[in-house]
């Protein structure tokens, strides 16, 4: 069996991706999609099977060193980040279904999913399964997908209980794409609606990471959902951060003030901004690499945290996003009108980032409980600011 590559040989492959995602990305945000030869890249380098168990040829990859692989990619281009790190999140439904099935699904080198966690589809059980029909948003790499997966609303003949969720695994051919993708940031990511119409799904293509027992006995697999959720978006809208602060240090120091000769970066105002904006940076990445490593150690050693730190933990994310999204929001006013142009790249990364931070994990909605009773105590709780009530 071939050994999987280190996470530094990783590293130093994804750093060499650079001059193909420089040429290449233009045209994938043009088209709302990645370009089919930064996905052959990307596949080649196994960057979506980062946590497919190794079973079924994956790498079942730490969460530290995953979160430092969707870092890196971002860096470089924040839809091809955002890409890695949805595609190889997909991998871990390999651990809910059965073996035969899991193995059909993951075991090819070019495995990639796609899909939704929105409970927008409805499943009516029949015999042997489920017929389905939903419509789904936000499907990112969906051109590109050799299955997906989509949570759905199941319905019991003769009954009507509160309805159970679980989600169901569509081969390419039963989805129809709809290319409602047209965003600010992260255009490239083909986040399209998907729809599926009376498809028959076997039971066996059926999954719930929330009840069903998980399959695989490694560290990964007992993570909490939400925990590979938040902790993966605050890692791609840091490295996207991180690219935002390069992209302004260049433009400062090649572009003056209007009647002025002396460059951006000359000036006071932008001395004090950079820098400021590069220690809040340098601040997330240090909390951000802290807590992945917390609770990979608790992971480990088998510890299951309290939900109490759990709450914690989701604060800490929302917080450290919207850390990185004022400190680069405040060197926009700075960069003038190229801040506003659609191909620069600080402005590219200015949008990639704001497009990371919009979704639901990261969100400040997050602190909120279903009747919004709680988030005033949460946020006295975790030092979150609070707005008061009108």
């Amino acid at each position: 069996m071939t050994e999987p590559p280190t996470l530094s040989a990783m590293l130093a492959a994804i750093t060499r991706l650079e001059p193909l995602l420089r040429e290449q990305m233009p045209a994938g945000r043009r088209a709302a999609r990645l370009p089919a030869p930064v996905v052959e890249q990307l596949l080649r380098l196994g960057l979506f099977r980062l946590w497919i168990p190794r079973r079924y040829g994956g790498l079942e990859m730490s969460l530290p060193a995953a979160l430092a692989i969707h870092e890196a990619v971002a860096q470089l281009d924040g839809s091809t980040g955002w890409a890695v790190m949805i595609g190889s999140g997909g991998g871990l439904f390999a651990a809910w279904l059965a073996p035969p099935v899991a193995g059909r699904l993951f075991g090819a080198a070019d495995a990639l999913v796609a899909g939704s966690g929105a409970p927008n589809g409805s499943a009516a059980r029949v015999p042997g399964g489920f017929r389905v029909t939903g419509r789904w948003r936000y499907a990112s790499g969906a051109d590109h997908a050799s299955v997906f997966t989509a949570n759905c609303r199941v319905t019991e003949p003769g009954s009507n209980p509160a309805p159970l969720i679980r989600a169901m695994a569509f081969a390419p051919a039963d989805v129809k794409i709809h290319r409602t993708w047209d965003s600010s940031g992260l255009r490239a990511t083909g986040s399209h609606d998907i729809v599926v119409r009376d498809v028959f799904v076997p039971e066996e293509m059926s999954f719930s990471v929330f009840t069903d027992p998980v399959l695989e006995n490694g560290p990964l697999y007992r993570l909490a959902f939400a925990t590979l959720t938040e902790l993966p978006v605050s890692a791609v809208a840091l490295g996207i951060a991180r690219r935002a602060c390069e992209e302004f240090a260049a433009l400062a120091g090649s572009k003056c003030a209007p009647g002025s000769t002396v460059a951006l970066l000359g000036l006071d105002l932008v001395q004090a901004a950079l820098p400021r904006a590069r220690d809040v940076v340098a601040n997330a990445a240090r909390e951000q690499h802290a807590q992945a490593a917390e609770v990979w150690e608790e992971a480990l050693a088998g510890i299951r945290p309290a939900p109490h730190v759990g709450a914690a933990r989701t604060v800490a994310c929302v917080r450290r996003v919207r850390g990185l999204v004022t400190a680069v929001g405040d060197l926009v006013p700075l960069a003038g009108m190229n801040a506003l142009q659609r191909e620069d790249p600080f402005a590219l990364a200015w949008q990639d980032l704001n497009a990371a931070a919009a979704h639901y994990s990261v969100s400040p909605l997050q602190l909120a409980e279903q009747d919004g009773r709680d988030i005033a105590a949460r946020g006295r709780s975790y030092d979150l600011p609070v707005a008061s009530s009108p």
